[in-house]
C-alpha cells in the first residue's frame, strides 16, 4: 500500500501542524502506513510546541504523485490546500470548519465536529478506538487546542474542547494550564524576526465571497501595542501580496488574545468601506475597531458572508 500522506492547510497555525502530527499516529497505531507533512514553515508558537514535545517537523510537502493517497486535516477547502489536490486520492478527511469545495473520487473517512481545534476531534478518535495517547502526543494536542480557542476563552470553544484538554494535559504531565498558554501565546506574540511579509501571510487563509477573491490574515498576540508600531509596512507587504496572489480583497486583523478583541487594518477606499458596512466601524488612525470579535471561522469569515447575501 502506498503511504497516506497526511497533511494542514496552507500558511498552517499550531492546529493543522499538530493535526497531521497526530493523525498520522493514529494510522501508524493500526498499522496504516502514513506520514505527515506541512504545506508551508512554521509560526513561532508551533515551533516552541514541537521542541517542547521533542518531535520531528513535518518535511515541507509542494507536490502530490497522481493517485497518491492523502489524509487532509483542518482544513476542506480546495484553496487551502496543495495545489495539485485534484491529483490526489482522499482517503481520510478530519476537520472543524464549514463544509467547502472538496469532493473525493471514492467512499472516505470523513469527520467533521463543530469544535474549537482538530486536534478535540482527533481526541476522541483516539478514544473511540482504544488507542494509546503518547505524552508527546497529548503534549502537541493540549497546545492546539489552547492555541485554537484561545486558552478556551474564544467563541469557537465547546464542553468538547474543555473536556479534551482537561484529558490531555493530564497525560502530557503539564501542572500548570496557563503557565503553559502563556508560553504559547508569548511565543506567537516574539514577530521581531519577521519580515512584514511574513508577519502578514503566517496564518493566512484564503475565501470566495460572492465571486469576490478574499484573504483573511489573522495576527494573534499578547502585545498588540508591538503590531500596531508596524502598521505601515504591514499596509505595505498587504498590498503586494493582494498584487501577486490575484486577490481582490487582502484583510489583515490584529486580535489581541488577552483582551479579546481585535482590529483591521486600513486598506485601499474600496475595502475600507466594505469592512464599515459589514463591521459598523469606521476608520480612525488606519486601524478599524471590530470590538470583541475575535474568530475568523466563526465571526469575520460569517459577517462577510451575510454582507455579500445582502
Amino acid at each position: 500500500m502506498t503511504t497516506i500522506a497526511v497533511f494542514g492547510h496552507k500558511k498552517p497555525d499550531t492546529d493543522a501542524i499538530v493535526s497531521a502530527i497526530v493523525m498520522t499516529y493514529w494510522l501508524n497505531q493500526q498499522g496504516i502506513d502514513a506520514k505527515s507533512y506541512r504545506l508551508d514553515d512554521i509560526n513561532q508558537e508551533t515551533k516552541f510546541l514541537i521542541e517542547l514535545a521533542k518531535v520531528r517537523l513535518p518535511e515541507l510537502l509542494t507536490h502530490l504523485e497522481p493517485a497518491q493517497p492523502a489524509a487532509l486535516v483542518d482544513h476542506n477547502e480546495s484553496q487551502q490546500s496543495i495545489a495539485n489536490l485534484a491529483d490526489a486520492r482522499i482517503c481520510y478527511l478530519v476537520d472543524h470548519h464549514k463544509l467547502g469545495d472538496l469532493t473525493t473520487t471514492e467512499p472516505a473517512y470523513i469527520r467533521f465536529e463543530p469544535v474549537g481545534s482538530t486536534s478535540t476531534i482527533l481526541y476522541h478518535m483516539f478514544i473511540e478506538k482504544n488507542l494509546l495517547i503518547s505524552q508527546q502526543m497529548a503534549t502537541l494536542m493540549a497546545g492546539a487546542i489552547i492555541s485554537d480557542t484561545l486558552n478556551l476563552t474564544g467563541p469557537t470553544t465547546t464542553d468538547s474542547d474543555k473536556q479534551a484538554l482537561q484529558a490531555v494535559i493530564h497525560l502530557a504531565g503539564i501542572h500548570d494550564t496557563n503557565r503553559f498558554a502563556n508560553q504559547l501565546f508569548d511565543a506567537k506574540s516574539n514577530i521581531s524576526d519577521l519580515t512584514d511579509d511574513a508577519l502578514v501571510t503566517t496564518d493566512y487563509k484564503q475565501f470566495i465571497f460572492s465571486n469576490k477573491k478574499w484573504a483573511i490574515a489573522c495576527i494573534e498576540t499578547v502585545k498588540p501595542d508591538v503590531v500596531f508600531s508596524r502598521i505601515g509596512g504591514i499596509q505595505q507587504a498587504s498590498e503586494l501580496i493582494r498584487q501577486k496572489d490575484g486577490l481582490d480583497y487582502m484583510l489583515v486583523i490584529i486580535v489581541d488574545i488577552l483582551k479579546q478583541q481585535s482590529w483591521a487594518v486600513g486598506s485601499n477606499d474600496a475595502q475600507n468601506k466594505i469592512i464599515e458596512q459589514a463591521f459598523n466601524t469606521r476608520l480612525n488612525d488606519k486601524l478599524l475597531d471590530l470590538g470583541s470579535l475575535v474568530s475568523r471561522k466563526k465571526q469575520f469569515v460569517p459577517t462577510l458572508e451575510a454582507f455579500y447575501a445582502k
